[in-house]
């Protein structure tokens, strides 16, 4: 398993001209439209999706120098390469190219090219920008759960994503443990000025 390394630096992006215009990415197999921002490789030239190239951190090709440098872990897994030209997106089953490092259909991102398999999957932790818009959420459900007037919200919003599993596209079991902290704190916050609020109402009548 490769641990990635800190993104290369991005190549300035451009809207796509005539030239690109339809040809493939290289991350996502999907057809670059006419004035969508991309990027060239200035290694190998290839064409990216601005967007696929900052989620994979660089090039996507093997040995070029654009692409990230990885730190090898101490484990090694064998790569299979049983599948041919297509396989399945492990997050919503349709088929995408073998090659394909995010879903055209339902914008998920690999770190292989390998198949993996859905409970895999989902069962990995948030990285990247996947880990920055899961943080942004639960901090913003904490930060509603300790406003007092908002506490009644942020109780619901930590309460749905930690026994419903899901809430927002945040699926729980994928959270580090320190995300998982901040909800809980979020939800024994929450229930304390809940609590109070209620107490205070009784006393006023």
């Amino acid at each position: 398993m490769a641990i990635p390394a800190p993104p290369t630096k991005s190549p300035p992006a451009f809207p796509a001209n005539e030239q690109y215009a339809g040809q493939s990415c290289s991350i996502c197999q999907t057809a670059v439209i006419a004035g969508e921002q991309m990027l060239t490789c200035p290694h190998c030239a290839l064409p990216f999706h601005a967007e696929c190239w900052a989620e994979n951190r660089g090039c996507s090709a093997y040995g070029c120098k654009g692409a990230p440098p990885t730190v090898k872990s101490a484990e090694t897994q064998p790569v299979s390469n049983a599948w041919g030209e297509e396989k399945p997106c492990p997050s919503c089953g349709k088929s995408i190219k073998a090659e394909a490092l995010k879903c055209r259909f339902c914008g998920a991102n690999f770190d292989t090219r390998d198949v993996i398999t859905r409970k895999d999957y989902e069962s990995r932790e948030y990285e990247g920008t996947e880990y920055n818009a899961a943080r942004n959420k639960v901090v913003m459900m904490f930060l509603l759960s300790a406003a007092a007037c908002l506490a009644p919200l942020g109780l619901i919003l930590c309460s749905m994503l930690i026994f419903n599993k899901s809430l927002a596209g945040v699926q729980y079991s994928r959270l580090p443990m320190t995300l998982k902290a901040v909800l809980w704190c979020g939800l024994g916050v929450g229930s304390l000025l809940v609590f109070l609020f209620l107490l205070l109402v009784a006393f006023d009548r």
